[in-house]
């Protein structure tokens, strides 16, 4: 278990630049979206607003 942490905190350290901005950009196109297929969508927190490019 060790060592599969080990390799996870080094993943993390050598890529977390890249993951960062994967998952701001996910967040951004998330905010500017609106739910298309038939499924329960829970209400959007507060603070998506501050990523939203439009009304």
């Amino acid at each position: 278990m060790k060592k599969f942490l080990g390799q996870v905190k080094t993943f993390a350290i050598k890529h977390g630049a890249v993951l960062v901005g994967c998952a701001f950009a996910f967040v951004t196109l998330s905010a500017n979206s609106s739910c298309t297929l038939p499924f329960h969508e829970p209400k959007a927190p507060n603070s998506l607003d501050a990523f939203k490019k439009f009304n």
